[in-house]
């Protein structure tokens, strides 16, 4: 029987190290059902997190085999013929701090993109009777930064934020920015 194997980086009270989990194949299966198999039938203490399931919250982001994907877009099929291979290097995004396990901290970056205010302020000419009217090519303008789901994978890759964060916000505060500037 085929088998898929993880080598997953795992943080815990200040200790790194790998560990490595084998299981079964199953077809059209994604890297993320892969890691909750691990939790509920070989390892119950794996921390990582997951909320959709649908590639529309990117809470499940994770490097795989270096690269930064969200687990639940990230089929295994498509994976082991891209990489040539039923082995899976896992560890947390980078340039964020980690919790543990894939599990990483998010405070620091949420405090950065409340920075730039990324939210709608009413127009002045505002009334409750009146409303503000916006055009079609102004919501085109608008909707063109709405697909960011603030995964964090544009950080995870972005070579500045790991030479360097004090003069650099991170990828996805820029777009949410730009989302209410136009």
């Amino acid at each position: 029987m085929r088998q898929i194997t993880y080598h997953i980086h795992r943080y815990n009270e200040g200790r790194s190290y790998v560990q490595t989990y084998t299981f079964d194949y199953e077809p059209d299966r994604t890297i993320l059902w892969g890691l909750q198999k691990i939790k509920d039938t070989i390892d119950p203490s794996l921390t990582f997190i997951a909320a959709c399931r649908s590639a529309v919250c990117g809470a499940c982001s994770i490097k795989i085999n270096g690269q930064a994907m969200l687990g639940c877009e990230s089929k295994i099929d498509e994976l082991a013929e891209r990489f040539g291979s039923d082995e899976f290097d896992i560890a947390p995004i980078g340039n964020f701090d980690v919790i543990r396990d894939l599990a990483v901290d998010w405070e620091a970056k949420v405090n950065r993109l409340k920075t730039v205010a990324p939210w709608i302020f009413m127009k002045p000419e505002y009334t409750k009777t009146t409303a503000t009217r916006q055009t079609p090519e102004d919501f085109k303008k608008f909707v063109m930064n709405t697909e960011c789901i603030l995964c964090g994978c544009c950080a995870s890759e972005c070579n500045k934020l790991s030479a360097g964060r004090e003069d650099f916000l991170d990828p996805y505060v820029y777009t949410k920015a730009n989302r209410f500037v136009k």
